[in-house]
């Protein structure tokens, strides 16, 4: 998956996110995964998302998760460190390495 393939599939992920992205409330303005990443995870902070919403993120950050490449890492850093704690919603749907991940971070 390159860049702008991630950025199509949160955006279908996780609805309204673009725009937020290219808004003057995003902090974040690279061209990269980390940039894309630690935007989506401010976004989802937030805004109220759905337990739908919440179960496609987990389903694609389930995919991306320990692919070793630097989208893999940019969601670990940049997203499950963010978000990681022990009453998240995401918590309980994660799976494989991206539930390791979220453990390391919420310290579970």
């Amino acid at each position: 998956m390159n860049l702008d393939q991630l950025v199509v599939r949160l955006n279908e992920t996780v609805p309204g996110f673009v725009h937020y992205r290219e808004s003057d409330g995003s902090l974040f303005d690279g061209e990269s995964p980390h940039a894309v990443f630690a935007a989506c995870s401010h976004y989802v902070r937030e805004n109220v998302i759905s337990r739908e919403v919440w179960r496609s993120l987990a389903s694609l950050l389930n995919e991306i998760v320990g692919s070793g490449d630097d989208i893999d890492n940019a969601a670990c850093t940049c997203f499950l460190e963010n978000l990681a704690c022990d009453t998240h919603p995401l918590q309980e749907l994660l799976q494989g390495q991206a539930l390791e991940q979220w453990r390391k971070w919420s310290g579970l």
